[in-house]
């Protein structure tokens, strides 16, 4: 015969046996949620599509099946990146190698470059189509904006001088990155730095006006690394997985965005406001080229560095900066330590 339990009773079990249940539950979700770790990325400039590859591995959940939470605040130049780097803002920044490079010499930041990104430089001047600057001795006697953090700068003076341009006649504005396109249409200035996937944005622009945009590259020029993942040396040494499944997430928002553009940019688009998808796709082609359209890259691994090149780069950085070449070695730049094997 069956026994009636009391109300109160059955009620009492019903609790205990549902905290039970929450209690199993949560035990079994805690590993889980403890590996997930809360993780900055610092750009080196405002998000536009060439940053399409971060946005498109949070989005796609690339970071989050590394048991990552990754978030991307924009960055005020790439000298102002490594800085922040170094002082603990983030764990990991996009910073031009060179202005690590020319940091960790003149300061001694203690950051190094965990994977290489643009294995082209990226370095350029831009000025309207009608324009009379058609070379770069032709910036004499005119106006150049640009961002005194910006890894632009760090090779200017170089580039400049191998042009057989006088740089002390030539006009410097100094400006924050997200006036260059206004400075360049409105023609308060005469010409704008900034990098190779600027082009579509500052285009745009001068399209409303009417207006063309032409380029001077300094890949014309050098022929040398540019932008960098990068980590401080605390980080590195204190937290050397939570830098492997970063870089690894990170590489494969890179892989995905070659194959992806326009997917990776409607990633950017759902996470930055006034980010247009099909506008920003163009920036992310050329940001493609960069990464993976060079000599170095079509042989190496997505995020290598070849050793040959970044000797090069050090000694373009350190003559661009009047820097002692000899007795520093390159390689203490970078760590090799979590890119993918040949």
């Amino acid at each position: 015969m069956a026994t009636t339990l009391p109300r109160t009773l059955s009620r009492r079990l019903l609790r205990a046996a549902a905290a039970a249940l929450i209690g199993v539950g949560a035990t079994l979700l805690a590993p889980a949620l403890a590996r997930a770790q809360d993780v900055k990325l610092l750009l080196d400039w405002i998000p536009t599509g060439d940053y399409a590859a971060y946005y498109a591995a949070v989005d796609r959940g690339f970071y989050k099946e590394a048991g990552l939470n990754v978030t991307i605040e924009r960055g005020f130049g790439s000298s102002d990146t490594v800085t922040k780097i170094a002082t603990g803002v983030a764990q990991f920044g996009i910073a031009d190698i060179g202005a690590l490079m020319a940091g960790s010499v003149r300061s001694q930041v203690p950051v190094r470059a965990i994977a290489s990104i643009y294995t082209r430089p990226p370095h350029s001047i831009f000025v309207l189509g009608d324009s009379p600057i058609r070379t770069f001795k032709d910036l004499e006697g005119r106006s150049l904006a640009g961002a005194p953090g910006s890894a632009v700068r760090v090779f200017l003076p170089l580039v400049l001088s191998r042009n057989k341009v006088d740089i002390g006649k030539v006009q410097i504005i100094n400006s924050e990155p997200a006036t260059m396109g206004p400075l360049l249409v409105s023609g308060k200035a005469n010409a704008v730095t900034g990098f190779l996937p600027n082009r579509p944005r500052f285009e745009a622009m001068a399209k409303e006006q009417g207006k063309e945009v032409r380029v001077l590259q300094f890949s014309e020029t050098l022929q040398i690394y540019g932008n960098a993942l990068i980590a401080s040396d605390a980080t590195i040494a204190k937290n050397p997985e939570l830098v492997r499944r970063f870089v690894a997430a990170t590489l494969r928002g890179l892989e995905f965005t070659r194959t992806n553009p326009r997917a990776a940019t409607e990633s950017m688009a759902r996470m930055v406001p006034g980010i247009e998808a099909q506008r920003e796709m163009a920036a992310a082609e050329i940001a493609n080229a960069l990464v993976f359209d060079s000599e170095v890259a079509k042989r190496l691994p997505v995020g290598s560095f070849d050793a040959a090149q970044l000797r090069r780069t050090w000694e373009t950085v350190a003559e661009a900066q009047q820097l002692e070449a000899k007795g520093v070695n390159p390689e203490s730049f970078v760590t090799r330590e979590f890119l993918p094997k040949r």
